[in-house]
């Protein structure tokens, strides 16, 4: 749509039509009173004379306000020349002026109505105003909620957070008009951890140590509705504990020169908030602003709910729901990708197969809920007695596999006889049963076995079953 041209036609029209009168009007009273009526004033009767003066001023007065007051003026300019033809009409005699004064009634008229016209056409043009940028917050929204839906499928495959945190900072920077730089910080219990960030080094922002409390919206007592803060500088050093200030400034974190900010909330909890910065004007975000950074905060939500749902759903998938460890499907996944790093890097690991003693006695004598406790127990005991890179799964019934990576076939021996002692030291007590849990268990080592997976796998179970044969003879 385009402005039609008598919108800006009519304020020039109207100052002519203003100037146009108020010359009229002093040359008509100059060329009357000087040249034509000056001759024969003194012949008119003191009344005449009255009259005569008299339409003079109020000729002078209506002008004057028609020029000055515009609307007001011209209303009170024709209320004036209204009355003085009244008058004439009344006084048939004396008929001074009257055609001057109706000219300047014809001005006034033609004024009103320029100013009638050019109130409906800026009505019309604030109208047009409102349309357009509902219309541009409506297409903005439109970006924003399709750049989100493009962004989400990657939500669902990729389990990075951190990665897809960025991506949606990088893209709500492109979107946000005068948005240059920003952060996304999540909520950790009550402390706020940056995840991502646009313009800043973020390696100096994972060290500053901020609360929920320090968070601009919980300063401005806005939790759950977007704001801006006008210089950021100002504000921290108001706000924030003066090491915290002092960090953020020497590392250049205070660079903005205004901030819009909003929170995004999961599960009825604020889960984290977006910043978006302008580094050169006090006054960048508006009121508008708001409402799109509202609108993005509530598709990251949605974004993020999906990512988590499928999260939660995939980390069932890949572990085993009694005992919390590795599920058979997941562990075949990740020993198969280690075998391909050491393959190629020619290093060493172990694979120790176990098998759980006892396990059909102890469902039989007590029930399968025991049972469970039973192998609950034992996963327990393991997980928390085996390395932080080792891998521990859940690969049938009673059987589990622990992987041992960049350790040789004795080293895995020996952890494994230390986690026999450990059983012994920790036994399984369920009311008056207190048993000592055993299992069998075959180790081996990648190359030295077998430099075959399915080699390696089938060598490490029949030792398991060797094992298990020797100390039921030994026993």
């Amino acid at each position: 749509m385009k402005e039609r041209k008598y919108m800006s036609i009519i304020p020039g029209a109207k100052q002519w039509i203003k100037l146009g009168a108020v010359v009229y009007a002093f040359a008509i009273l100059l060329f009357t009173i000087v040249i034509k009526r000056f001759a024969d004033f003194s012949d008119l009767s003191s009344f005449a004379k009255i009259i005569y003066i008299s339409t003079s001023i109020l000729l002078i007065l209506s002008v004057v306000l028609f020029y000055t007051f515009e609307r007001y003026g011209a209303i009170l300019s024709i209320s004036f020349i209204t009355v003085f033809n009244i008058a004439s009409l009344i006084f048939q005699s004396v008929r001074v002026l009257d055609i001057q004064m109706n000219l300047i009634f014809v001005f006034g008229i033609v004024l009103l109505f320029l100013h009638y016209l050019e109130k409906a056409v800026h009505s019309e043009r604030v109208d047009y105003l409102l349309l357009m940028n509902r219309y541009a917050q409506l297409e903005l929204n439109s970006k924003i909620t399709k750049t989100i839906s493009e962004i989400t499928p990657q939500m669902l495959i990729n389990d990075n957070l951190d990665e897809l945190l960025q991506t949606i900072l990088e893209k709500a920077i492109e979107l946000i008009p005068k948005a240059q730089s920003g952060s996304i910080l999540i909520r950790n219990e009550n402390r706020m951890e940056f995840r991502a960030a646009v313009g800043y080094d973020f390696n100096q922002l994972k060290k500053v140590d901020l609360c929920f409390e320090d968070m601009y919206q919980y300063k401005l007592g806005l939790l759950n509705e977007p704001a801006v803060i006008k210089d950021i500088k100002t504000f921290n050093k108001k706000n924030l504990k003066a090491e915290i200030a002092d960090t953020m400034n020497e590392n250049d974190m205070l660079t903005a020169k205004a901030v819009l900010t909003c929170s995004f909330i999961l599960h009825g909890k604020i889960y984290g908030f977006i910043n978006l910065d302008n580094l050169d004007d006090f006054e960048a975000f508006n009121e508008q602003d708001k409402l799109n950074i509202k609108h993005l905060a509530s598709q990251i939500e949605i974004a993020l709910n999906n990512h988590l749902l499928v999260e939660e759903i995939y980390t069932l998938s890949k572990t085993d729901s009694l005992t919390g460890v590795h599920s058979r499907k997941h562990h075949e996944k990740i020993v198969f990708n280690l075998y391909k790093e050491f393959r190629n890097k020619k290093k060493e690991f172990s694979i120790a197969v176990m098998d759980v003693n006892y396990l059909k006695q102890v469902n039989d004598t007590y029930g399968h809920s025991v049972g469970d406790q039973y192998l609950i127990h034992f996963a327990r005991v393991i997980k928390e007695y085996i390395g932080e890179n080792d891998i521990f799964s859940r690969t049938g019934g009673d059987e589990f596999v622990i992987v041992f990576p960049n350790k040789s076939l004795q080293e895995s021996h020996d952890r494994i006889e230390k986690i026999r002692e450990v059983f012994e030291q920790i036994p399984f007590v369920y009311e008056d049963l207190e048993h000592v849990i055993e299992f069998g268990c075959g180790v081996a080592c990648y190359p030295k076995d077998d430099d075959q997976l399915m080699g390696l796998m089938r060598i490490a179970d029949k030792r398991m079953y060797d094992d298990k044969r020797f100390r039921k003879l030994t026993r």
